[in-house]
């Protein structure tokens, strides 16, 4: 199936020459098999890496690990609208403005929210 994705993200800053070892230490502890496995255990969610073993996760961890690993080798693994993973602001502005009109009766049929999305869509782009 398809999986739709967030993700949590840790940012660096440009930092002068005697703090950049820090950084990389911070960058790879964090991506380390360990920290995924520990972070997400206690969060509820799923590692970003797909190597990780789900030998911690409980049985909602272990088929979102599975679930992440077949849609990312399926090609069925996409960005989210909720974080801007899986367009640009306007066009999930453009989607979301125009499921809100549905959602509130203002469009009055789904094959009408169909040509409206599409139109809109279009418009932002």
């Amino acid at each position: 199936g398809s999986v739709i994705y967030n993700s949590d993200m840790f940012g660096m800053f440009n930092v002068p020459d005697d703090r950049k070892a820090a950084q990389v230490a911070l960058a790879t502890a964090t991506l380390s098999k360990s920290f995924q496995s520990a972070f997400n255990v206690v969060k509820g969610s799923v590692p970003a890496r797909t190597d990780v073993p789900d030998t911690d996760f409980d049985a909602c961890g272990k088929k979102g690990i599975a679930d992440l690993k077949a849609a990312n080798e399926g090609g069925t693994l996409f960005g989210s609208l909720a974080q801007g993973y899986g367009a640009p602001p306007a066009i999930a502005n453009a989607y979301k403005d125009v499921v809100s009109k549905f959602v509130h009766g203002q469009i009055k049929s789904s094959d009408e929210a169909v040509t409206q999305l599409v139109q809109a869509i279009d418009d932002a782009r």
